[in-house]
């Protein structure tokens, strides 16, 4: 009656998709409740994980995409292979070493509860977070023998020509407390929740790293055998603390009308003193149209909800010290007359902007919640706008001021939106199914900036949308040599079978028969996905339960890589499959040339010409994915009684199974980084005592 606990532990093992991969983690859990009186009661949670990262310290995955299947890994007697000149993945995979993380992490969180009266209550929180981590990359010397005769040495394997070892030692503590005041009163049909709270946090981290190379022995992964002359170390440490005092009042008169009002009050030590602390209100509203009297015979509706919000959020997630002109120490190498000395040196690193703060998100939304049909039809749809000023952007600055582009309030960013969801529930006979779709769309327009914000690819300027994609407009390829001579380029190297780019400007405003990265360059359509949506399907048949979702994008601008579509990331590397027959070629023919796809092959002479940022590369990203297929079985109960058990289900589910979207087929449309798709299937048993 007193206490109640609830304990758990999770176990897990997955391989990885290549040799030497493979992660582990442990997660232990216990919930206490504690009631002493009815005026105090206590809830104490705590957590631990242990996980364990092993990996090779090579990703095979992107060599085997460019490695020709024509060089040799091994010799027949087992001895390591030159590969293509020293290049030799499987080498590298199998005798190369390992790069192993492992991590703790302990969290917990403990309240106490004083109720004096049956409407307050007073609550005080302290969560405390500590973890360390610990990284080993062993990189072990590779020698390959000779195809002439394997007995021979032929040198060492490209980046594998010593044994050396890299060690990472980082540790991390944060707190957070919170203290509460709830007050909840019912007034005949008047219901009132008050609450007023503070919380503070801080966090500290330090880390420590430590190497050495040119080791002698190389099965040995510890920094005591690492020779003195090739040791190397570093550390650092850095810490954040904020602070935020807010208040709630919500109200609702007979479940009919609603309002909620917030406030916030929030310091974070990101910024300097003087423009540290911003105010957040926020308030809403609700109203039960079903509820009313005059929709008690009402056929339509089983439920229908409007509401409408208000309120403005903060974010300060910069840099540690932006508003700081922080020093960096390093040594360098001098001469002092004909000898060679180490000296410390120091230097501003980062540029200081003294009055950075806040960057402030204003959302306006209205919505509705609506059911039919006895609750079998449910639909939900939000309309919001979001103006975020203040923007928190790395503008570009000089280079010759001799810094990184500094974080600073810049610029304000509009984002209009909408979602919605459907959903229809119901049962035949002992068929109970389900069909659920989920629909949402938002675009971004840039505001005044006061600069720009540009990576290579992607802009953040006035008028445009948020990392627009930016770059050159493609005019075809070029034809033949009087094509070439006669049309403005952006290379005079430049040869047949290259992209060919339109002239937009010049100096004056108008074509200039040069094509220039300062005149040339265009908006070419927002980066961001447009028209997400997902579905789901659900059945039950005695025993029987069976579950579908799919996900996608309606519409985007995506970018093929240059991992995707480059002929050679080197001078002997396979060309992509995608591009064989769809190449310009001086062996084709004018009409096949015409309709060729791609660029010609070349490695130098083409590189910097074909390859850089332009609309020749950008495709229709939207994409189809079929997310989750499971089904289950459980058995019936005459049958698990018998066992002296309360049920047992087993299950089959499969996850990422397949997509249809305009990138080469097996690359991830949605994954950050140009990867394939990776499906999982699990196979699986639930019992209950």
């Amino acid at each position: 009656e007193k206490v109640k606990s609830r304990a758990s532990i999770n176990y897990e093992k997955v391989g990885g998709l290549y040799d030497y991969r493979s992660y582990e983690r442990v997660i232990a859990r216990i919930n206490n409740t504690f009631d002493f009186n009815k005026y105090f009661s206590a809830n104490v949670d705590l957590q631990a994980n242990y996980s364990k990262a092993e990996s090779p310290v090579i990703n095979p995955v992107w060599d085997a995409q460019r490695f020709a299947p024509i060089y040799a890994a091994t010799w027949a007697d087992g001895r390591i292979a030159q590969g293509q000149n020293g290049s030799n993945a499987y080498a590298q995979l199998h005798f190369g070493g390992f790069s192993d993380t492992w991590r703790n992490k302990l969290t917990g969180r403990v309240s106490l509860q004083f109720k004096p009266t049956k409407d307050l209550t007073f609550t005080g929180v302290v969560s405390p977070n500590i973890g360390d981590t610990k990284a080993k990359d062993f990189t072990k010397k590779i020698s390959y023998y000779t195809a002439e005769d394997p007995t021979v040495f032929g040198g060492f394997i490209a980046g594998h020509q010593n044994t050396s070892l890299s060690e990472l030692r980082s540790n991390g503590k944060s707190i957070t407390k919170q203290l509460l005041a709830n007050y909840i009163k019912k007034l005949g049909d008047h219901n009132f929740n008050l609450l007023a709270g503070y919380e503070d946090y801080y966090s500290f981290n330090e880390s420590l790293t430590a190497s050495s190379s040119n080791y002698v022995l190389t099965n040995f992964p510890y920094l005591d055998l690492g020779p003195l002359d090739f040791m190397r170390n570093s550390g650092n440490a850095y810490e954040t603390s904020y602070r935020s005092f807010f208040g709630r009042m919500m109200y609702d008169y007979k479940n009919k009308y609603f309002l909620q009002a917030n406030i916030r009050y929030d310091g974070s030590s990101r910024f300097h003193p003087d423009y540290r602390w911003g105010y957040f209100p926020s308030i809403s509203a609700g109203w039960t149209v079903s509820e009313e009297s005059f929709m008690e015979n009402n056929k339509v509706f089983s439920y229908l909800k409007l509401r409408g919000s208000w309120g403005q959020l903060g974010n300060e997630r910069i840099g540690n010290y932006p508003y700081q002109s922080s020093i960096g120490y390093s040594n360098a190498l001098f001469f002092q007359g004909n000898n060679v000395v180490s000296s410390m040196t120091a230097a501003q690193f980062a540029y200081a902007i003294q009055d950075i703060t806040w960057e402030v998100t204003e959302t306006s939304n209205i919505g509705f919640d609506a059911y039919f049909l006895n609750n079998r039809l449910m639909l939900t749809g939000d309309f919001y706008q979001k103006k975020t000023k203040d923007m928190l952007l790395e503008l570009e600055i000089p280079d010759y001021m001799g810094f990184e582009n500094p974080q600073q309030n810049t610029g304000i960013m509009t984002t209009k939106g909408w979602d919605a969801q459907m959903s229809w529930r119901d049962k035949i006979g002992k068929l109970k199914y389900s069909v659920g779709v989920n629909v949402s769309d938002s675009r971004t327009k840039m505001g005044t900036l006061g600069g720009i914000v540009f990576d290579g690819a992607q802009v953040i300027r006035e008028g445009s949308e948020f990392n627009e994609w930016f770059g050159y407009l493609s005019d075809g390829l070029y034809q033949t040599v009087d094509d070439v001579a006669k049309s403005p380029k952006l290379y005079a190297a430049v040869k047949p079978g290259d992209v060919k780019y339109k002239d937009i400007s010049g100096p004056d405003g108008v074509p200039d028969g040069k094509i220039t990265p300062d005149y040339d360059r265009v908006l070419l359509g927002g980066s961001l996905p447009r028209f997400l949506y997902g579905a789901n399907i659900n059945l039950e048949y005695q025993g029987f339960d069976f579950s579908l979702a799919v996900q996608g994008v309606g519409k985007q601008t995506a970018r093929l890589s240059q991992q995707m579509v480059k002929p050679f990331h080197s001078a002997w590397t396979n060309a992509p499959a995608i591009i064989d027959g769809n190449y310009w070629s001086p062996y084709k023919t004018e009409a096949q040339n015409l309709s060729a796809k791609y660029p010609r092959l070349s490695y130098t002479s083409a590189e910097n010409n074909n390859y850089v940022n332009s609309d020749f590369w950008l495709i229709n990203g939207a994409y189809f994915r079929l997310k989750n297929v499971t089904i289950g079985y459980t058995l019936p109960r005459s049958i698990v009684s018998r066992l002296r058990m309360n049920s047992i289900r087993v299950h089959a589910s499969g996850t990422d199974l397949f997509a249809i979207s305009n990138f080469p087929k097996g690359y991830d449309p949605e994954a950050a980084y140009n990867t394939y798709i990776s499906s999982a299937f699990n196979f699986g048993f639930t019992v209950k005592f």
